[in-house]
């Protein structure tokens, strides 16, 4: 991994920030930093009863992509992989996403509803390795329907 990457992902976790908790005795430590995805695959599954191309998706169709994490400024930071299920069908269409950030020292797993918005907004459900036993959101922004670029501001909280 280059020197920049590195320092662009260790920064932010010197920038932790301590919030007290009301009896004084222990604090939550949380860190907030950005990442751009960039997608290089997709794949839509048009599960039986199958409706086409050009049809909206029903209950039941999948969708499964990847994207390369880069810094702001440019550097590699990871991946990221998740699958999607269509829960309920129709032209404004939606379900749940699972996905996995996979940075250097440990990965992110995160849970999503995927709509019709440029914006979708991740729960933290937890992590391995550096970002053990963290909770926190990431606000995933598109930068355009047909842009292969997405915005993520990732807020950690790690256990106190």
């Amino acid at each position: 991994m280059k020197t920049a990457a590195v320092l662009a992902l260790v920064v932010p976790l010197l920038a932790v920030t301590s919030v007290g908790v009301a009896n004084g005795t222990s604090a939550a430590k949380s860190i907030t930093f950005h990442l751009v995805e960039k997608s290089v695959g997709f794949n839509f599954v048009d599960n039986p009863p199958r409706q086409g191309p050009n049809a909206a998706p029903l209950i039941g169709d999948e969708f499964a992509f990847t994207s390369d994490l880069q810094t702001t400024s440019g550097a590699h930071a990871g991946q990221l992989n998740a699958t999607c299920m269509v829960t309920r069908g129709g032209v404004n269409g939606t379900g749940p996403c699972y996905g996995v950030f996979s940075l250097a020292g440990g990965t992110i797993a995160g849970i999503a509803k995927f709509g019709q918005s440029n914006t979708t907004m991740i729960a933290v459900v937890g992590g391995t390795g550096a970002y053990e036993g963290v909770t926190g959101s990431v606000k995933s922004v598109s930068r355009s329907q047909n842009s292969p670029y997405t915005d993520d501001t990732i807020h950690l909280i790690y256990p106190s």
